[in-house]
């Protein structure tokens, strides 16, 4: 792929002067990107889907959706299959009519997704998590004073290594071990900042949700987080950050993505006046 970059430079004559430079990007290897993330509340609420794409270059508009692919979760302890059908031709969401059965600690599921000649698999478990207690927002500026501080409150489970993931809308995360905290009260704060291209205001609802996960998961999200901050596209190019799918016709055209099932507290919260 090729794209075109004009530099204009500015002579002391103040004549302006153009060169075209020619600029090679990398293309990619076209690979399927398998979004499975399953929700299970406290009381029963179940959500999640399968989304299929295919990773797309960096000055590509869109993201190409892949369709008609065969998906469906397999209960391992029962032998109990699931299908997941297409919402519609074309948008590549892939749902099941009832996700009650993801509801069992004791059982490995195993997702299934048949897309071509390839066959990608990956095996979950339900993670459980523990409640959010409270948010409450403070004043803790750092970058600039449009900056807006939460502050979130969880007890830990005892006796248990337990990790977290905190969902804060607007596609921010933060991950969380509870290595030095177990069994405890914890606190932590989280910063929206102008960066984020955010805008709360007073009034305004936000929902936090934190999601049970495991040691696996954990180090997957922290490194897909470090690989997505900064950069651009002149940028060293980051490595490639593997989910847990694995191709069982052709190992080398591996899948990107994660399937988990998360044990899920959300707790709203309404912006103040600061």
């Amino acid at each position: 792929m090729r794209k075109y970059i004009y530099l204009y430079v500015l002579f002391l004559a103040l004549v302006s002067c153009q060169d075209v430079i020619e600029v090679e990007t990398p293309t990619g290897e076209v690979r399927l990107n398998i979004d499975a993330h399953f929700r299970v509340y406290s009381e029963e609420r179940i959500t999640g889907k399968v989304i299929l794409t295919e990773t797309a270059n960096f000055f590509e508009d869109e993201i190409p959706k892949v369709s008609g692919a065969t998906v469906f979760v397999t209960d391992k302890t029962t032998g109990d299959v699931y299908e997941f059908l297409e919402t519609g031709f074309g948008t590549g969401v892939y749902e099941a009519q009832d996700l009650g059965f993801l509801n069992d600690f004791e059982t490995t599921f195993e997702l299934t997704v048949v897309n071509n000649e390839d066959s990608y698999v990956a095996e979950a478990n339900l993670i459980p998590t523990v409640p959010i207690d409270r948010i409450a927002q403070g004043d803790l500026q750092v970058f600039s004073d449009e900056d807006l501080e939460l502050i979130v409150f969880i007890t830990d489970t005892p006796n248990e290594v337990n990790y977290y993931l905190f969902d804060f809308g607007f596609d921010l995360y933060e991950p969380i071990d509870d290595r030095f905290f177990d069994g405890n009260t914890f606190e932590f704060s989280f910063l929206y900042t102008e960066d984020d291209e955010v805008d709360l205001q007073p009034g305004d609802v936000v929902t936090i949700t934190n999601d049970g996960v495991d040691k696996q998961f954990y180090d997957y999200i922290e490194l897909l987080l470090e690989q997505t901050q900064g950069g651009g596209p002149f940028a060293t190019a980051p490595a490639t950050v593997r989910g847990n799918f694995i191709n069982t016709v052709d190992n080398a055209n591996y899948a990107l993505g994660y399937f988990r099932i998360s044990g899920a507290s959300a707790l709203t919260f309404t912006i103040q006046e600061r």
